[in-house]
C-alpha cells in the first residue's frame, strides 16, 4: 500500500475526537468510526481500551504489514472460524440493547397500543438489534450473514411486543440468542486484507482484492449512517424526556406542543412570515443586489448614528456644527493635557474616537456631497 496510515495522527485523532470515531475514519474503519459515534466510544470503556492497547494494531491492519498478515495468516491455517472473545460479545450484547432500546422509544406513545403499529414497532427493534450485533461482531477480517443474527433477534420478539404495558419491553433475550446465533455462524472474511491470505485446504492463492473506499465515500456513508441514529436518538428524547414543572413531571413533547399552540408564539411566527414576504416582494423588485445595497445602507446609517453621538450632536447637524464640535473636543481631550497615567490612557481612548466620528462624518458628508453632484450633472 502507498497510503500508509500514521500512527502519531492516529494518536491525534484519537485525542481529539476519538470517543466520534475519527481516528478510525482516518484509518478506512468505516463501521467502527459509526459504531464508536453512535454509542459514544463504545460507552467510554472501549474508548479507553483502545487507546492503550489497540491503536497500534489498527494501524498495522490499515497498513497491511507483513507480520499482521502472518497472524491471520496462522490463525486461518489453524482454525476455520475465529476463536470466541468474552469482551466482542459483550459489547455485542450491550450494543443490541442499547440500538433496540433507542429504536424501540423513538416511536409515540399510542403507537404501542395498537395492534400493526406495536408489531412494526417491535421488527424495527428487532432489527436494531441484528444490526448492532452484526456491526461489533465484523469488526476486523471476520464475516456472518445477516440472516443469522437477525433470526436469533426474532425469538425475542414476544418479549417486545407481547407485554401490556409499552414502557416495560424486555430486549435482553433478543439480544443475548442474535450475539449467540452470530457466533455460532461466525466465520473469517478471507478479502478484509488487500493482499494474498489464505484459501480453503491450506493452499496460498489470491482472493478478489477488497478496495478500500475513497475518503469521501467513507464520510458520506458515516454522515448517512449518523444522521439515521441521529433521528432515531433524538425522536427517543423527545418523546420520552420529562421536565419538573413546579413539581409536576411533565414530557417535554407536551411543553412544546403547548408552546406552539400558544398566543405568544402564533404572532412570533406570524411576524416571521409578514418578514419573509415582505424580503420576497423586495427581491423580486430590486433583486439580490438590492437587498445587499439596502443592508449596507443601514449599517452605514447606524454608524453615523454612533458617530453624531460620539460627538454629542443631534442627528442631521450642519458641516460647521461638526466641525467645531470636533475642534472642542479634540482640544478638551488631547492626551496632552492631562498628566496622570490612568487620565492620560482614557483621554487617548476618548480622542481616538472623536477622531474616527469627525472623519467618519467628514467622509459621509464628501460622498453625499459627490452624488449629489453626480445627479445634477447627470439627471
Amino acid at each position: 500500500m502507498t497510503d500508509k496510515k500514521s500512527l502519531i495522527l492516529t494518536y491525534l485523532f484519537s485525542l481529539t475526537a476519538g470517543v466520534f470515531g475519527l481516528h478510525h475514519l482516518y484509518l478506512g474503519r468505516t463501521q467502527h468510526a459509526i459504531l464508536w459515534c453512535t454509542t459514544f466510544g463504545g460507552f467510554g470503556l472501549g474508548f479507553l481500551y483502545e487507546f492503550f492497547f489497540s491503536i497500534y494494531h489498527y494501524v498495522q491492519e490499515a497498513n497491511e504489514d507483513q507480520h499482521v498478515l502472518n497472524h491471520y495468516k496462522l490463525r486461518m491455517l489453524q482454525r476455520k472460524s475465529p476463536s470466541f472473545e468474552i469482551r466482542r460479545f459483550c459489547g455485542q450484547f450491550i450494543t443490541s440493547i442499547f440500538y433496540g432500546f433507542i429504536t424501540y422509544y423513538a416511536f409515540p406513545d399510542n403507537w404501542h397500543k395498537q395492534t400493526l403499529l406495536a408489531l412494526f414497532i417491535g421488527i424495527c427493534t428487532v432489527l436494531a438489534i441484528a444490526v448492532g450485533t452484526q456491526m461489533v461482531g465484523t469488526l476486523g477480517p471476520r464475516q456472518c450473514s445477516f440472516l443469522w443474527p437477525l433470526l436469533g433477534a426474532l425469538f425475542g420478539l414476544p418479549l417486545i411486543v407481547g407485554r401490556n404495558e409499552p414502557s416495560s419491553p424486555s430486549f435482553n433475550l433478543s439480544a443475548f440468542l442474535c450475539s449467540l446465533f452470530f457466533e455460532w455462524q461466525v466465520e473469517w472474511n478471507p478479502t478484509y486484507f488487500s493482499k494474498l491470505i489464505i484459501a480453503k485446504e491450506s493452499q496460498c492463492s489470491i482472493p478478489p482484492k477488497r478496495k478500500r473506499r475513497h475518503f469521501l465515500q467513507r464520510c458520506l456513508i458515516f454522515g448517512l449512517s449518523i444522521m439515521i441514529f441521529g433521528t432515531l436518538f433524538t425522536s427517543a428524547v423527545y418523546q420520552n424526556l420529562q421536565v419538573d414543572i413546579k413539581g409536576r413531571r411533565v414530557k417535554v413533547k407536551d411543553v412544546l406542543s403547548e408552546f406552539f399552540k400558544s398566543q405568544e408564539f402564533l404572532l412570533f411566527y406570524q411576524q416571521i412570515l409578514n418578514i419573509l414576504r415582505q424580503l420576497w416582494a423586495f427581491y423580486l423588485r430590486h433583486g439580490l443586489k438590492g437587498i445587499w445595497t439596502q443592508i449596507w445602507m443601514v449599517l452605514d446609517s447606524e454608524s453615523e448614528k454612533q458617530a453624531y453621538e460620539t460627538l454629542s450632536l443631534q442627528y442631521g447637524a450642519s458641516q460647521k456644527q461638526i466641525e467645531s464640535q470636533c475642534r472642542t473636543l479634540s482640544r478638551q481631550w488631547h492626551p496632552d493635557r492631562h498628566r496622570d497615567p490612568k487620565e492620560k490612557q482614557n483621554a487617548e481612548s476618548i480622542f481616538m474616537n472623536i477622531q474616527q466620528a469627525c472623519d467618519r462624518l467628514s467622509t459621509e458628508r464628501q460622498r453625499r456631497h459627490l452624488l449629489n453632484t453626480q445627479k445634477r450633472e447627470n439627471p
